[in-house]
């Protein structure tokens, strides 16, 4: 049985900049972040990043263009592995405005060199973004509605 966490994280680019978010949670507090978090149970990833995207900037997710690709992680909060599913989406044209406040600080488009001054949550951001600009990324519509093949319920 896998004993890991799912993430499922958004990379939102407009005229040049990202969309990136400060976190606000003990652990990882003022650091920064594409936004993103945890696929919950009977959840498919595209789902998930459309509700995290939601929670952390208040902003809709109006179409997903790809998967820029999955990685291993560690939990800021306790250590255990994390796969991060970081899906390349697009937004309304609207500012974003965090919902979650005691989780998320601030939300705000960055250029890359903005991005680079700041104190990283983790390397994902970076790998993600040249995967983007290299056009890397792998159609999502097999993730909706994805069953596990053999498992009927939750182990």
């Amino acid at each position: 049985m896998a004993n890991f966490y799912l993430a499922a994280n958004a990379l939102v680019e407009r005229d040049g900049k990202y969309l990136m978010i400060e976190e606000g949670k003990d652990y990882v507090k003022g650091t920064w972040n594409i936004p993103g978090g945890g696929v919950e149970n009977d959840e498919d990833p595209v789902e998930a990043v459309k509700r995290e995207l939601k929670e952390e900037t208040g902003l809709d997710v109006t179409q997903i263009n790809g998967l820029l690709g999955v990685y291993s992680s560690k939990s800021a909060k306790d250590g255990h592995p994390v796969k991060v599913f970081v899906f390349e989406c697009e937004t309304e044209d609207e500012t974003p405005e965090p919902e979650l406040e005691d989780e998320i600080l601030d939300a705000k488009f960055m250029d890359v060199e903005e991005i680079r001054e700041k104190e990283l949550r983790n390397d994902i951001i970076f790998t993600s973004i040249e995967n983007k600009q290299k056009g890397k990324k792998l159609p999502v519509e097999n993730f909706e509605g994805y069953k596990h093949p053999y498992l009927e319920e939750e182990p």
